[in-house]
């Protein structure tokens, strides 16, 4: 097949364990633009925060973003966006706040989160510690906590407080409490007005029904006319598994979960061995230069 666009995953699959762009991929993608190929980044994450990172990394790509509700091109003109029905949304962060999950909203006007949304996971862990004391679970605390002070948050005492006018287009919810967590995905898995997709060990997230990184390579590919069979999308997690599937050619990486990489036509190495490189430069007809 001729690859004309890739979709590429962040977390898991482009970054590594430590949030970078290794200086490899940054050079297959760029050699896969060079080459012709259209390369974007799809990813569960808000728009300006992918932003951050490709410009820190030096690179220029379209964004899917997310999880597939909003598209904007290269120089950042927004594509296309699938925002999720306001009462529906409302629905489900006043049941998050009244059950006392850590939750953030993307919105058109950025991420949206309650104030003492840290001091609920830290909740979490004492009472996980109290019965399993188990040191990973500090380690996620201060990842988060450093996650929370660190990103440009728009704070808030309620989800009452986004205003009407803001789009919403994914409700990311999170519990380090495995018990809880199976609560809140029982709780909206089955909704028919909305999606639940899972990119994390510990979340679930609500999205427009339509709404998946799947669809959204489509429409990029139409966008550019650019035949559905001519993509190929690398991914490392359930909220990929759509674009796996879609595209051309599905491509796992090696730390996903066997069920993942059972949707994929082909596995690459892991996120800390290069995967995506080593994809890239597979699909191109070359090997991965020597460091």
């Amino acid at each position: 097949m001729t690859v004309k666009l890739i979709a590429i995953d962040l977390d898991g699959t482009l970054l590594s364990a430590h949030t970078h762009i290794s200086e490899t991929n940054i050079q297959a993608v760029r050699t896969a633009q060079q080459e012709g190929i259209l390369v974007t980044i799809a990813t569960g994450r808000e728009h300006g925060n992918v932003r951050e990172i490709l410009q820190s990394s030096g690179l220029e790509t379209p964004v899917i973003s997310s999880n597939g509700s909003v598209i904007h091109d290269e120089q950042d003109q927004q594509l296309f966006t699938l925002p999720l029905e306001r009462q529906a949304a409302n629905e489900v962060l006043q049941w998050l706040e009244v059950n006392e999950y850590y939750y953030q909203v993307h919105s058109n006007r950025g991420i949206y989160t309650v104030n003492n949304s840290h001091q609920l996971l830290a909740m979490e862990v004492d009472r996980l510690l109290s019965t399993d004391p188990d040191p990973s679970l500090l380690k996620m605390l201060e990842a988060m906590q450093f996650h929370h002070e660190n990103t440009g948050f728009l704070r808030i005492s309620s989800y009452t407080e986004i205003p009407d006018q803001a789009d919403l287009y994914n409700v990311m919810a999170l519990s380090l409490d495995p018990e809880k967590l199976q609560v809140g995905r029982d709780k909206f898995s089955n909704r028919d007005d909305m999606t639940m997709v899972i990119s994390g060990s510990h979340n679930f997230e609500m999205e427009h029904k339509q709404a998946s990184k799947g669809f959204a390579l489509q429409r990029l590919a139409e966008h550019f006319n650019i035949p559905i069979e001519d993509t190929m999308a690398i991914g490392d997690n359930y909220n990929d598994v759509s674009m796996l599937q879609i595209a051309g050619k599905g491509v796992a990486m090696g730390n996903a979960d066997l069920e993942v990489q059972s949707y994929a036509d082909e596995v690459t190495k892991n996120n800390e061995e290069d995967g995506v490189a080593h994809a890239i430069y597979k699909a191109m007809g070359m090997t991965i230069p020597s460091v």
